[in-house]
């Protein structure tokens, strides 16, 4: 696979192995090889000598996963002061649209980068309605050595007619193309998804029409990815309400249309009732809490403890822009935060811990992205891995809250994604690198 980054292969990493962040990481070394996890043991130093990277003060641990982060909108973080729908019109449709005029493989390389940066490897992303810009976006991610889940957004009304208008032509022609982008003909470690939007951007006819995909895929044995977003601000829910008035709920306007399924990713979800969350229960949808993005819009504050007790499957996304940061271990402190903050309004909250958050950033993650071979340490593991510098002081049974609380970019002293270090300022430069 090309990676189209500057990379070596590595062999062995030795340190301290974070393979559960419950429990205090253990000395021991990784062997790999095609990219993935072939051998490990719990020894100083690997039967070879040296490690290439990493030694005894080193922490190991898998790279991070972000499930659910908006591409064109990597350069329009810190708009503030506006309550969703409003924002959407003056800051993201804006943004979006400069996609379709040429912006599409600078805002891709730019977000990979920051993501690698801060250690995510892999990520569920949106990208414009663009259908060219889109392909040539997703070109570049097929050829980079990170995991993605990518889609061009689904919309054909309330929005701007540089954006509404590809769907609108597409729908017009006859036979009618495809909702979903082409995959490139070297996918690499790309998954095309479907992305209607939202409810409020996706007229009847649009909805049906990702239903009907999503079914003839299914059919075929190989059901696509849905992803979209779902009761995230309460005037957005009531604008769904008036929009779909013979739905039973927001969540029953996509279940109306065949789009919830053990392979949909809803981002937000803060305004679901009890009901909404028994359904997506059901369904085996995954809900995608954006803390950050939630506290930054004045959204709300999402009640965990309600998913879980509802057996919600559930990850945790950056949503940049409406979130701040593409840092993980700060958006994992963030929904630790926003449990906090439920249980000081004398709401009823359940806080994660911080090995639990930071197991959602890494094999929860995963696994809600199909990923069962991410986010872990352990032998046929993809080798997606960060080799951690962090003070000797930090070397405590506080080590990932230690981690969580004081993150900066600067503890990672290497990144491995694919079984190859890579240089995140360098990771989509010139032509694809040859061997991977």
């Amino acid at each position: 696979m090309a990676t189209g980054s500057r990379s070596e292969e590595i062999e062995y990493v030795a340190g301290r192995l974070l393979i559960d962040p419950a429990r205090p990481p253990e000395p021991g070394w990784l062997r790999i090889a095609g990219g993935r996890i072939v051998d490990m043991g719990f020894a100083d130093l690997p039967p070879s000598g040296p490690p290439d990277l990493g030694g005894a003060d080193r922490v190991i641990s898998p790279a991070f996963i972000d499930a659910h982060l908006h591409i064109p909108q990597i350069d329009a973080v810190g708009c503030d002061g506006l309550p969703l729908l409003e924002w959407l019109d003056r800051v993201v449709f804006p943004s979006e649209a400069w996609w379709g005029r040429g912006r599409a493989l600078h805002d891709a390389r730019t977000a990979a980068r920051r993501m690698a940066r801060e250690g995510t490897v892999g990520a569920a992303v949106y990208l414009s309605s663009h259908p060219d810009a889109s392909a040539e976006a997703l070109g570049l991610l097929a050829r980079l050595p990170m995991r993605w889940l990518a889609g061009r957004v689904a919309m054909d009304r309330r929005a701007p007619e540089a954006l509404i208008e590809p769907d609108r032509a597409r729908a017009a022609r006859r036979p009618v193309p495809s909702v979903g982008a082409a995959r490139p003909a070297e996918a690499g470690r790309l998954t095309v998804s479907l992305n209607p939007r939202f409810a409020v951007s996706c007229s009847d006819e649009l909805l049906a029409e990702v239903g009907w995909a999503v079914r003839d895929g299914a059919a075929r044995g190989a059901t696509p990815w849905v992803q979209t977003h779902v009761s995230e601000a309460v005037e957005e829910c009531r604008l769904v309400a008036e929009l779909f008035p013979d739905s039973a709920s927001y969540t029953d306007v996509y279940d109306r249309f065949g789009l919830l399924t053990e392979r949909t990713l809803l981002a937000h979800g803060v305004h679901l009732s009890e009901a909404e969350l028994r359904l997506i229960a059901r369904r085996g949808s995954v809900l995608v809490h954006c803390p950050t993005a939630n506290t930054f819009l004045r959204a709300g504050m999402f009640d965990l403890g309600a998913a879980r007790r509802a057996g919600v499957r559930l990850a945790l996304g950056s949503d940049v822009a409406g979130g701040p940061d593409v840092a993980m271990p700060r958006v994992a402190r963030g929904m630790i935060e926003v449990a906090k903050a439920r249980a000081m309004a004398g709401l009823e909250a359940e806080i994660p811990r911080p090995a639990e958050a930071w197991r959602m950033i890494t094999r929860g993650n995963a696994d809600a992205l199909g990923w069962s071979d991410g986010g872990r340490l352990e032998v046929g593991a993809a080798a997606d891995l960060l080799v951690l510098a962090p003070p000797a002081s930090w070397l405590d049974e506080h080590l990932i809250g230690r981690l969580i609380y004081n993150w900066t970019s600067d503890l990672i002293e290497a990144r491995v994604f694919a079984g190859r270090r890579v240089d995140p300022a360098r990771i989509a430069d010139g032509p694809p690198a040859a061997g991977m």
